[in-house]
């Protein structure tokens, strides 16, 4: 088990200001079977209304209005986590988690590149495991090439992309060989932003798997939040009125301590 020091926090910066602005924000991990969280401080700004809510998926959810002018809106979390994710998260497995979402669709492109990789032998984990070791050697990280609208279908097509891209095709292979899976967005040491894994369910739990450093999950990862797919664990959805451009900063640090 390792205690990691974290600090995510996200400016975004109006020109000219808007107004009316509702949001939905998940940034704060919470507490399960591989992680324990200490929060030290946390807020969002502006906010005329907030509450913290759980969605579905059980993820913590601040929900909140802005009515005036602004400029600027931030949201940060500063905490500890005592982390030891290399351990099954066992619980029930929830159907959703079986069938293809929106980024995830069992198109063409899909079951071509699984048919590349044939014949896969093991159990569920072995299984996951090889698809992984394939992904990351054929797949190239380049940013900037693919969006969040991109599917997993979309990605192959072009050979590259960034750990959402990852994440989305290895859900996609998963799921169609009957392995449920999910993904997930966190913080890990070493990444100045928000990373996204994937989590296999496999001898009744969870057990995660990033392919985009080809890497099982362990005690450097903190989770945040999981879903079906990137469209449920948004870190920071919102409306808001007003003419604008908008810029958007994130500062993320993971260190470990004594």
């Amino acid at each position: 088990m390792r205690k990691l020091k974290f600090h995510y926090r996200t400016v975004m910066r109006f020109d000219p200001p808007v107004c009316r602005h509702s949001y939905a924000v998940r940034c704060v991990p919470v507490d399960t079977q591989a992680q324990k969280i200490q929060i030290e401080s946390r807020y969002v700004k502006p906010a005329d209304s907030l509450n913290e809510t759980v969605d579905g998926f059980g993820n913590h959810r601040y929900v909140g209005y802005c009515q005036g002018y602004h400029s600027e809106f931030e949201y940060e979390v500063r905490g500890v986590a005592e982390v030891e994710s290399m351990v099954l998260q066992k619980e029930a497995l929830h159907p959703i988690f079986k069938y293809p979402s929106k980024f995830t669709k069992h198109e063409p492109e899909v079951v071509e590149l699984y048919r590349k990789m044939c014949p896969l032998e093991g159990d569920e984990l072995q299984r996951a495991v090889f698809m992984m070791n394939y992904l990351y050697e054929h797949f190239e990280y380049v940013p900037g090439v693919t969006n969040i609208d991109t599917t997993a279908a979309e990605a192959i097509r072009l050979g590259k992309g960034v750990c959402q891209d990852y994440a989305h095709i290895m859900i996609a292979l998963c799921r169609f060989a009957r392995i449920p899976a999910r993904y997930v967005v966190g913080m890990m040491i070493g990444e100045g932003a928000t990373h996204a894994w994937v989590e296999i369910y496999y001898n009744h739990g969870w057990y995660g798997l990033d392919p985009t450093n080809n890497l099982h999950v362990d005690d450097y990862y903190i989770k945040i939040a999981h879903g079906r797919d990137y469209e449920d664990c948004v870190v920071d959805r919102g409306r808001f009125y007003g003419p604008t451009t908008q810029h958007q900063e994130v500062y993320v640090q993971v260190e470990e301590i004594e």
